[in-house]
């Protein structure tokens, strides 16, 4: 078999069946299986997928385990040459898929490749990125400067593609849509679950170019990607997980002394940013709601250890929280 696809799904329901839909065309002349976790969904996602998809496995968790313990749950069962981390919310062009796997068939001492994300009209998103460094947050409330010639500036966490550019190394790609040889897994061993949303991906791209892999953007292929422009309203949860997360990140592979860096440069880009948006007289509401978005952020920098509550299978407010 060419290629094992994973889906974490919980309550996405309507996004599910557009992305399963869009599979068959996608993997065009490929050999593929599909596998949907389901993190125990209120919203009727499961019987869909039984009903209209009856060719796909549907794998029931029994909770909201999370994107790291559920894709492991699948994981063991995946057959193909090459496992895929799918996001509900993407939809695959004609061939897309197809594409991806050929090209990384080509590729010596692949470790993982994502094609190009966009956005649903057709813009390029977030698809890659580099290895977070503090002098990212430092230079964050920049943003308007780092239209300047100058590298320094223009190098950050996130990177969205454009169309013209080639296929490239990257330090790590988004999970979205994330396609690992399965010899490749093996070796380097399922997602870290202490993640139990963000960064799940960028930590396995650490461990496997710490272990001499490349992790690759490739040109070739897109996918639609809907959540891939980030809100400019956060929830609690996700703010909160995120910023739990990156700690995680930072003290697994940096070390726990390297922690209260990030912290520091955060504070500062967050606080500056929420103040200056405060001082934009145009489009007040908006500015005034951002910059509250940017002041939470900033005092969460204060809290020694951060803990989350999980959304239940009711809250159906935040449909989305288990997409990357």
């Amino acid at each position: 078999m060419d290629l094992s696809i994973v889906i974490i799904n919980w309550n996405t329901r309507d996004l599910l069946r557009d992305c399963l839909a869009s599979l068959e065309g996608a993997c065009s002349g490929l050999s593929f299986e599909v596998l949907v976790v389901d993190n125990g969904s209120a919203d009727g996602s499961a019987p869909m997928v039984a009903e209209s998809f009856p060719a796909f496995t549907l794998i029931p968790a029994g909770g909201n385990i999370g994107f790291s313990k559920g894709n492991n749950l699948a994981f063991a069962q995946c057959g193909g040459d090459f496992v895929l981390l799918l996001n509900p919310d993407t939809v695959c062009p004609a061939g897309s898929l197809a594409k991806l796997v050929a090209w990384s068939r080509r590729k010596d001492n692949l470790g993982a490749a994502s094609p190009m994300l966009t956005d649903g009209q057709g813009q390029p998103t977030i698809t890659s990125g580099h290895f977070p460094h503090p002098r990212f947050h430092w230079l964050g409330f920049l943003d308007p400067m780092r239209a300047l010639p100058l590298s320094g500036l223009q190098k950050r966490v996130v990177h969205i593609p454009q169309p013209g550019d080639p296929s490239a190394m990257v330090d790590y790609i988004a999970g979205a849509c994330f396609l690992i040889p399965r010899p490749v897994l093996a070796t380097i061993g399922p997602l870290d679950e202490r993640f139990f949303m963000y960064f799940e991906e960028t930590d396995w791209c650490w461990r496997a170019k710490q272990a001499g892999w490349e992790i690759w953007y490739c040109n070739e292929a897109q996918v639609v990607h809907l959540e891939g422009k980030a809100a400019e309203k956060a929830s609690t949860f996700t703010t909160r997980q995120f910023q739990k997360s990156y700690r995680l990140f930072v003290e697994k592979n940096y070390g726990p002394g390297q922690v209260w860096k990030f912290r520091l440069a955060q504070f500062m880009e967050f606080g500056m940013k929420g103040f200056l948006r405060w001082l934009v007289p145009m489009n007040r509401r908006k500015n005034q709601a951002l910059a509250a978005t940017y002041f939470q952020r900033a005092r969460i920098q204060f809290e020694p250890a951060i803990s989350v509550d999980v959304p239940g299978e009711r809250e159906k407010n935040h449909a989305h929280l288990i997409s990357e």
